[in-house]
């Protein structure tokens, strides 16, 4: 299926395109849809590594270069970041699971190369998330300004509490309590996934998901959020992270679609699958239940591309919305959806009314 004009970055991608065999207004092209798209710094590790590296011109060499050094220095500063979170809560008496990019980083996947991404998250037990807050503020991490209606949206109803930024040195945990919000309509059993959690390494502080869970949270979180700026690269994170685990245990892909069954995922990760192998052209496995094309894929498939205005797909803009009202109406019940939507819509008139400031 094809849902975006002509896109180097996609060619190069599900595999038909080698960079040094584009031409200069195409390579331009490529490096422009990958910053867009926040893949910049993972596709200049990938080509810098492959064996026609040298058949680019000096200047091209050194662009991908630059973004090399610049996904180098990100890395290092992500783990510097978790040793300062480490001190911080290292006096609770609960596992602390690290999630998504930090985790990625922490266990030196695949899909950690060049990953660019704006905070960490942890998880902790619900019961224990307020003295994990403490600790954190202990550490200089602060929430920002909230009204009345987002404080208790976060503290009632959502998987995480809010934001809270270093106050010197900027960075921002996301502190969750589930991998999913509690009120969701697809019913994800994350006490389960929580449950199988494993120490990274002995007597170490970190926890983390085991490997099929660890594809289904990724799984999870593009299907069932609207966030799609990033989507082109988690989706590549979970093709990066199915092939890699897949690789290492012939095993693993029949227990990964058993453990989707198991906690409620077996849906969200058909359609992911069959995506990966419409845009990576990744193997479906004899266990892949068929799947075709409807309404949700096409509008996934369109979010989850290319974002630079010169080759993404039509009807991105009407897709991303669509994903937005489905990802409230997943979160949110009827009657909390209402007051939800009643509220944001308050907010935006009475914004929209208040005199400028002077």
């Amino acid at each position: 299926m094809s849902v975006a004009k002509k896109s180097p970055l996609l060619s190069y991608l599900a595999g038909n395109k080698a960079v040094d065999l584009l031409g200069p207004d195409d390579f331009s092209l490529l490096l422009a849809e990958a910053r867009a798209s926040g893949l910049l710094g993972r596709l200049a590790q990938m080509v810098t590594k492959s064996p026609t590296f040298h058949l680019l011109s000096p200047h091209q060499r050194d662009q991908l270069f630059a973004a090399t050094i610049h996904a180098a220095g990100f890395r290092r500063d992500v783990q510097r970041e978790l040793t300062h979170i480490e001190r911080a809560l290292s006096g609770l008496d609960t596992p602390v699971i690290l999630l998504k990019g930090a985790c990625y980083v922490l266990l030196n996947l695949p899909a950690a190369d060049g990953r660019i991404f704006s905070d960490a998250d942890i998880l902790v037990e619900k019961a224990c998330i307020g003295a994990a807050e403490a600790a954190l503020m202990l550490g200089g991490w602060a929430t920002g300004a909230l009204d009345a209606y987002d404080h208790r949206y976060y503290r009632q109803w959502s998987h995480e509490i809010p934001p809270m930024t270093h106050l010197h040195r900027g960075t921002t945990i996301d502190l969750h309590h589930s991998l999913v919000m509690p009120t969701c309509r697809v019913r994800v059993d994350t006490k389960r996934m929580i449950a199988a959690a494993v120490p990274v390494s002995d007597g170490g502080f970190w926890w983390r998901l085991r490997d099929e869970d660890l594809v289904l949270h990724a799984v999870s979180h593009l299907m069932l959020n609207s966030e799609f700026d990033r989507g082109l690269r988690d989706l590549w994170d979970i093709d990066l992270l199915y092939r890699h685990f897949s690789e290492a245990d012939p095993g693993f892909l029949g227990s990964l679609f058993s453990r989707a069954q198991e906690v409620g995922l077996e849906t969200l990760l058909n359609q992911v699958v069959w995506l990966m192998s419409t845009v990576f052209g990744t193997p479906l496995p004899a266990c892949a239940p068929p799947m075709r094309n409807g309404p949700l894929l096409w509008l996934v498939a369109r979010s989850a591309s290319t974002r630079h205005p010169a080759s993404s797909p039509t009807a991105q803009t009407g897709a991303d919305l669509a994903l937005m009202l489905r990802e409230m109406y997943l979160r949110l019940p009827a009657k909390l959806l209402a007051v939800h939507l009643w509220h944001k819509t308050s907010d935006l008139f009475t914004t929209q009314k208040k005199p400028l400031a002077v």
